[in-house]
């Protein structure tokens, strides 16, 4: 079973703790091995300037006692091309290497290396010289500094910058979680309204935003209290859609329930039978009743459904669309005549969703529309939109209801006489607002109504804004 994954808080503790120790610990390094190069530096200096009291004491035949010891004398040797070498009297020798050979074969001009004499390290440089007792050919000369004090510096500095380093890691880790803990705070807030919200379903409970300093976590606390609202608002819209149906779908119900008691008193009460004439007409009406229900459901249904999902979207001709709606009104109202005027308006949508939104508008002014007056359709490029316009030259709709009749289940007085939900334009609407545009009713000049449908464009058209 694997183990509990570490807490974010934790995470970025540790991120921030060991990105800090990364940098403390590379700017030791660097700072140790400058100091162990100067060193090196002064360290070759000084053999470099060791040269010449080598050269005397060479020429002096390395017979004289050394007269002075310690961590500053350096050691000195003679190095022969066959390899021997001559030690002064009473001074421990030095290592001969074949590189120091070569010096002295005149092979190499001088050599340096790190060598351990009696225990102790020492640098040593082998150097060809030639003197009047050395003749032509010459030999080398070797020079050993004591690295003791050079190599305890380094230890003691490296010493320091461990423990600097070590307490300046501590405390970046301590330092890091608190600041990390300070800096998620807000999440946690967020986290906290998250958990009510989940545990109570109030979609009321907002994140306490701070605007003062706005900063990502501020935006999350925003997009989250506007995700709360919108799920609020679709909420309420659907505890409204469905109290508003079941107020609806009482009266074609209670209808449907007194009409089918009737009958069956009837036919249980041979005495009360009702005339042929009349059990006919109930049964008419109990029909149109079961039909004005069905196409109820039908439309709650599709108000119900999210415009969002199901149907593909996809790039379609709005004038095609119309002109399927069409066909299917006329087959609904063959007594109507419907023209049409279009011009090519390439949108992006859902076409079944925009075919029933134009036909609902088309069976809304055919309801509405005198005989022997036709309902115009007109789809049109304007600007950036696509448009659909369906007219007829029906009453009109008062100047306080162009905005309600787009709301689910208001009826004016004059529509209540007549069948229908009051679901129809409410789902133009919808359809409408799903693919970016907007729906509206205008007064038209002569009398009757203008229905618009108009959403965004794609295309040259729209491109060319």
């Amino acid at each position: 079973m694997k183990g509990r994954r570490p807490s974010l808080r934790r995470r970025l503790g540790v991120v921030s703790a060991a990105a800090v120790a990364v940098a403390v610990i590379g700017v030791s390094v660097a700072a140790w091995l400058l100091l162990r190069d100067q060193l090196s530096d002064v360290m070759n200096e000084r053999l470099d300037r060791q040269v010449v009291f080598a050269v005397k004491i060479d020429s002096a035949g390395m017979r004289a006692p050394v007269q002075s010891s310690g961590p500053d004398t350096p050691l000195y040797q003679t190095v022969f091309p066959d390899g021997s070498s001559l030690t002064p009297v009473g001074q421990a020798s030095i290592p001969v290497s074949a590189a120091d050979r070569q010096v002295a074969r005149r092979e190499l001009y001088d050599t340096t290396e790190d060598v351990k004499i009696s225990g102790t390290s020492y640098r040593v440089l082998t150097r060809w010289i030639r003197t009047k007792q050395t003749g032509p050919n010459g030999h080398a000369v070797q020079i050993a500094i004591d690295l003791s004090e050079t190599n305890g510096t380094l230890a003691n500095f490296g010493l320091i910058l461990a423990l600097t380093g070590g307490v300046g890691i501590a405390a970046a880790g301590v330092l890091s979680y608190w600041l990390t803990r300070a800096g998620l705070r807000p999440v946690d807030r967020v986290v906290a309204a998250a958990e009510h919200v989940a545990s109570t379903q109030d979609l009321s409970a907002a994140v306490s935003v701070d605007h003062r300093d706005p900063d990502e976590v501020t935006r999350v606390a925003e997009s989250m209290n506007s995700m709360l609202n919108a799920l609020g608002a679709s909420r309420d819209a659907q505890r409204q859609l469905v109290e508003d149906a079941s107020h609806e779908l009482a009266t074609p119900l209670t209808s449907l329930r007194t009409n089918i008691d009737l009958l069956l008193r009837a036919e249980s009460h041979p005495e009360r039978r009702l005339e042929s004439a009349d059990k006919q007409r109930l049964l008419q009406d109990v029909q149109a009743q079961m039909h004005e229900l069905d196409h109820l459901i039908d439309e709650v249904v599709e108000l119900a459904r999210d415009p969002r999902s199901g149907e593909d979207v996809e790039d379609l001709d709005l004038a095609e669309v119309v002109r399927s709606a069409m066909t299917r009104a006329r087959a609904r109202t063959p007594q109507v005549n419907f023209t049409l005027t279009e011009n090519p308006a390439i949108v992006r949508g859902q076409a079944n969703a925009l075919e029933r939104a134009v036909l609902n508008l088309l069976d809304n002014a055919a309801k509405w529309g005198p005989p022997g007056l036709p309902v115009e359709v007109l789809v049109r490029q304007w600007g950036a939109s696509a448009e659909v316009k369906v007219s007829d030259r029906g009453p009109g709709i008062a100047e306080g209801d162009l905005e309600r009749v787009f709301e689910r289940f208001h009826r004016t007085k004059e529509a209540r006489q007549m069948p229908g939900s009051g679901l129809g334009l409410a789902i133009v609407r919808q359809v409408a607002q799903g693919h970016g545009g907007r729906a509206w009713m205008s007064r038209r000049d002569g009398g009757g109504t203008d229905a618009w449908i108009q959403i965004p464009q794609v295309g040259p058209a729209a491109a060319s804004l």
